[in-house]
């Protein structure tokens, strides 16, 4: 069974959720960066929580200033109270939806933001209201995805990735979240840590082509580019009307010298998205491969 953990203040404070993580098969878990965790909350004594749904809820109080890291024994007791009474009742409850919510602060703060975001195309402003309705129910994956979403179109890439990272958290299914996590990483240059995301993504969804084209990105920045090619082709193959993998293909055919067909790469990109953020650079490949190609020709 894998358990939510979370870490929160201590109660008599704040008791505001500061970190969350998940465990592996064998229980055992890891916050990331608590070196930073007392001095940026002002205080020491945190509560490490599971929840597990149809289980009671189990916390232990831990203090950081006697040591960042150890044992938390939590016992989980089943609560019998949360599920359905009578003979045929299952003991293992369902796993809630984290599609919505059920706290009226959080989903007003996401309706706000998904106003911004989709309607008024203002992703700098919806971001505000996401980060409410997380804060609001700390286990509302839509609204962490949503987060990642509109960081990434103002390309605050640091705090996409953390908000994808959360989403996959709190929801470790959810295949987007790991692309959202290797995209973000992507943009930030750090390809071996998004390579180990994408692929996880891939796993969950093998047949995805935003994936295997962010796959593709990774494998080329490492100075792969006969590994990114496969990636790149089936992402096309997926979705023939998806131009950013003709850019990153035209780019892979230029590195092995085959001009003639980073040409048609280019080209088709430009037919499919003629107003990209990739269509400058592919119109100059287009401009300066037609040239060359043609002084070719006429030296033959």
């Amino acid at each position: 069974m894998v358990l939510q953990i979370v870490l929160t203040g201590d109660p008599k404070t704040s008791g505001n959720v500061v970190a969350r993580t998940t465990t592996d098969v064998y229980g055992h878990f890891t916050f990331n960066h608590l070196e930073n965790v007392s001095a940026r909350h002002g205080k020491n004594f945190f509560e490490v929580s599971a929840i597990q749904p149809g289980y009671e809820g189990a916390l232990q109080v831990v203090d950081l200033t006697i040591a960042t890291h150890g044992k938390a024994l939590l016992d989980l007791r089943p609560d019998f109270d949360s599920v359905s009474s009578g003979p045929a009742a299952s003991r293992v409850a369902t796993p809630p939806s984290h599609a919505s919510s059920n706290n009226p602060q959080a989903q007003e703060a996401m309706d706000k933001g998904q106003e911004l975001l989709f309607r008024r195309h203002d992703p700098e402003a919806s971001v505000a209201y996401f980060k409410k309705a997380v804060k609001a129910d700390p286990w509302y994956g839509q609204g962490y995805m949503l987060l990642g979403l509109a960081s990434m179109q103002v390309r605050n890439w640091s705090e996409a990735q953390y908000a994808f990272e959360e989403a996959a958290k709190v929801e470790p299914g959810n295949a987007e979240a790991f692309l959202g996590i290797g995209s973000a990483l992507n943009q930030q240059q750090q390809y071996a840590q998004a390579e180990e995301a994408l692929r996880h993504s891939l796993d969950l969804k093998p047949d995805s082509a935003e994936a295997h084209y962010e796959l593709a990105r990774t494998l080329a920045g490492m100075g792969k580019g006969k590994a990114a090619a496969p990636h790149v082709l089936r992402a096309i193959e997926l979705n023939p009307n998806y131009a950013g993998p003709h850019a990153l293909m035209g780019n892979i055919y230029l590195q092995d010298g085959d001009a003639v067909s980073a040409l048609a790469e280019f080209k088709k990109y430009l037919q499919l998205d003629p107003k990209g953020s990739l269509a400058a650079q592919a119109q100059k490949a287009v401009t300066q491969l037609e040239q060359a190609l043609k002084e070719t020709e006429r030296k033959r």
